[in-house]
């Protein structure tokens, strides 16, 4: 039998924790209960679920203690977490989101919201983690941030430069924080860079937009890249946006790929390719490739 995907409960009420189970089964989800935090921590080590619903006030370990343990592990950061709360827990709601839930509902539960909310919330995690693999898969140096600057998410490749620039210490990483809390707080526009300064070695950031409110998708550019695109903009007379089509482009990437680097649709690689096509004098992707790469090895 196929599922709608798994679901974590974590409430202490065994009672209400019966109901729940049964609903959501009997709607085609697997689920997994936990009476606190602590054992809800140990089941999605184990078993990572789609969506979990947790309550705010548990014994041991309580729901927002529990949701900020589980936005630390990288394989669980994209869970959405629903908060649980009683009219007396009002005074918790905002602590629940600021430790990175993404809904909260009222307690007694109406069975028929809290399902539409599920499909909801489940429907958009999917479609994160989604673009969140495909990033991680073409090796880009791609991460995510709330509005203080506070990292949610990031690919393999972009905590390698951070050990490798140094920035992986408590005081270095609170530093790098503030500098790109004072940018985004100017509201940078879409693709203008950032320079950050007191590290080991170099390291630009490109603002690529909002994938969501509160939410902050970035690109690290290394010394590197700046300097091959530099050179490619002067050699071919190309624009910042045709350079960084291009340099992916040399990199061996498909449209497909350099469209979930870029952030920009597949379409709109087509149409910068087809002016850099004519200022390199050439009909397709690999001559340009190839003239790039002999311009490249000369310089």
């Amino acid at each position: 039998m196929t599922t709608k995907g798994i679901v974590l409960v974590a409430e202490d009420s065994a009672e209400a924790l019966g109901m729940l189970n049964e609903t959501l089964v009997n709607d085609g989800y697997t689920v997994f209960v936990a009476m606190d935090g602590e054992q809800a921590l140990a089941i999605a080590n184990r078993m990572v679920p789609d969506v979990i619903l947790m309550d705010i006030i548990m014994p041991n370990m309580n729901g927002i203690e529990a949701c900020k343990a589980l936005k630390k592990n990288s394989e669980l950061t994209d869970i959405p977490v629903i908060f649980m709360t009683g009219l007396s827990e009002k005074e918790h709601l905002f602590n629940s989101l600021d430790a990175g839930g993404v809904d909260f509902i009222n307690k007694p539960i109406q069975l028929d919201e809290l399902l539409a909310r599920i499909k909801v919330h489940l429907k958009n995690s999917k479609s994160t983690r989604s673009a969140h693999n495909s990033l991680n898969r073409v090796g880009q140096l791609s991460f995510t941030c709330d509005s203080n600057a506070n990292i949610l998410w990031s690919t393999d490749s972009a905590n390698e430069l951070l050990n490798a620039a140094g920035i992986d210490s408590e005081e270095n990483t609170q530093l790098m924080s503030e500098q790109i809390r004072y940018w985004l707080s100017s509201d940078p526009d879409k693709h203008s860079s950032l320079w950050l300064k007191g590290f080991d070695s170099p390291v630009q950031i490109c603002f690529l937009g909002r994938p969501a409110p509160g939410e902050y998708l970035l690109r690290f550019t290394n010394d590197n890249e700046e300097n091959i695109r530099a050179s490619l903009c002067k050699r071919f007379s190309l624009t910042e946006r045709e350079s960084e089509v291009l340099f992916w482009l040399v990199r061996g990437k498909t449209n497909k790929e350099i469209s979930i680097i870029l952030s920009m649709s597949p379409r709109t690689v087509n149409k910068h390719l087809e002016p850099i096509f004519r200022k390199l004098s050439v009909e397709n992707r690999t001559s340009a490739t190839a003239v790039c790469l002999r311009y490249l090895n000369r310089r």
